[in-house]
């Protein structure tokens, strides 16, 4: 089960997303907006990203498998980046 979400905001203050989750078991690597994660139960895998395209920028968040993961991490990317934005949008990509 692939799911994605794109997050776009002004991005004006930079969020350190990978310190957010550092701490959890299932971090794998990350820096910044960049992060990865892997449930070690079970084979459901999700990617934080800061995506350019063109004039859109955006965070994406994007889960393979079926798990809690991807709610826990959205969830965590959407508070943390609202702490530096007034303004965030959200939409279900897949």
């Amino acid at each position: 089960m692939k799911r994605e979400t794109h997050i776009i905001s002004y991005f004006s203050l930079p969020t350190d997303l990978a310190g957010e989750m550092r701490d959890w078991p299932e971090f794998v690597a990350g820096q910044e907006y960049s992060v990865d994660l892997k449930s070690p139960d079970s084979s459901e895998t999700v990617s934080v990203r800061y995506v350019e395209d063109g004039e859109e920028r955006y965070v994406s968040v994007s889960g393979d498998g079926a798990g809690t993961l991807f709610d826990r991490v959205l969830g965590r990317v959407i508070y943390s980046l609202s702490a530096h934005s007034d303004n965030l949008m959200v939409d279900r990509y897949a």
